[in-house]
């Protein structure tokens, strides 16, 4: 019986053997998602993240999540870095920063030490510290979107 590794190769292989290599799927995703975000401008009357734009750019975030998710099933170390990475640089761009609060600006902070974590596990090639800190990439994610949430409830 086939390792699921073994599967999940042969499922992508048949994927990029139609001549749609793994990078270029990657970067068209990036560049969709980059045009939209920077498709349209807000004017001077409206607020600098429309809500519109918020959604596009969390929707590259949950890109971003899928690749390190995928780089641990199938143990692909450069995937998991780079996945990280991605969520990193993400957490320091503009539409990131949704409030301005210093509890958000610290929990914008663990959680690019948390990627950091993340892209040391994944350098070494520990699939095991990856996972966790993975779990704790996560576990910051809920606590910010719980916290966010919470602030923009208040009355």
């Amino acid at each position: 019986m086939p390792s699921c590794r073994q599967a999940t190769t042969r499922i992508w292989a048949s994927v990029t053997s139609r001549g749609v290599p793994r990078l270029a799927v990657a970067a068209g995703i990036v560049v969709l998602a980059v045009a939209a975000v920077t498709g349209s401008r807000p004017t001077a009357d409206e607020s600098t993240t429309r809500p519109d734009q918020v959604a596009v750019f969390m929707r590259a975030k949950l890109a971003h999540s899928q690749n390190v998710l995928e780089g641990l099933a199938i143990e692909d170390y450069d995937l998991i870095d780079k996945g990280a990475q991605e969520l990193s640089l993400a957490s320091e761009d503009a539409s990131w920063q949704v409030l301005q609060t210093e509890d958000y600006a610290r929990q914008s902070a663990d959680f690019r030490r948390s990627c950091d974590s993340l892209r040391k596990a994944a350098k070494s090639h520990n699939l095991d510290g990856a996972a966790l800190a993975w779990m704790e990439v996560t576990m910051k994610c809920v606590q910010c979107h719980k916290y966010v949430r919470d602030v923009r409830d208040e009355p």
